[in-house]
């Protein structure tokens, strides 16, 4: 991948999860306009005890390795119940090197302030993209009351994913031999 792709992690907040659903399907209808990339989205609500949970998911990077650690890393960064909550679900191949990556690579301020802004909503939307910056996405949050967004490099991300998920195969591999 080149390394000046760009990642962007945007956080929306709605008024109810239906609206987060709405521009869920208006995020995702958007993944082939333009050229290619990675879409990866999440609408998060909150119980009645305030705690968030992953209500509704998607990632067109789903059928890689790493598919799900594109998704997953992005919510633990923002909102860590509920990337620990999808991870579980889809596994954790590549988790560390994107999680490591956002948070070695994004603006630390920026970060806080989108998670933030997904804990104050009883419904909220998580989109990450590769080959998109946030403001050809931003304009697709129609419902959202209020949105945040990330933007960042993949720069040295593949060497990050290799570490996480090849290097262990091959020190087995080697230690077999």
């Amino acid at each position: 991948m080149n390394p000046n792709a760009p990642i962007s992690l945007l956080a929306a907040t709605y008024g109810s999860p239906e609206e987060a659903a709405e521009d869920f399907t208006a995020v995702w209808s958007s993944r082939d306009q333009g050229g290619f990339h990675h879409t990866a989205l999440a609408v998060v609500t909150h119980d009645r005890w305030g705690d968030p949970h992953l209500d509704r998911y998607d990632s067109t990077a789903k059928h890689l390795a790493w598919g799900g650690a594109l998704l997953g890393g992005g919510l633990f960064v923002l909102a860590q119940p509920v990337g620990v909550e999808l991870l579980a679900t889809v596994g954790l191949s590549g988790a560390g090197a994107f999680i490591y990556h956002f948070r070695r690579n994004a603006d630390p301020l920026a970060l806080a302030a989108a998670g933030a802004l997904l804990e104050q909503a009883d419904a909220g939307l998580v989109v990450v993209v590769v080959n998109r910056r946030a403001d050809l996405v931003t304009p697709l949050l129609a419902k959202a009351r209020r949105s945040a967004s990330v933007d960042l490099l993949w720069g040295d991300l593949e060497e990050e994913l290799y570490r996480d998920l090849a290097a262990p195969f091959d020190a087995t591999v080697r230690a077999a031999s």
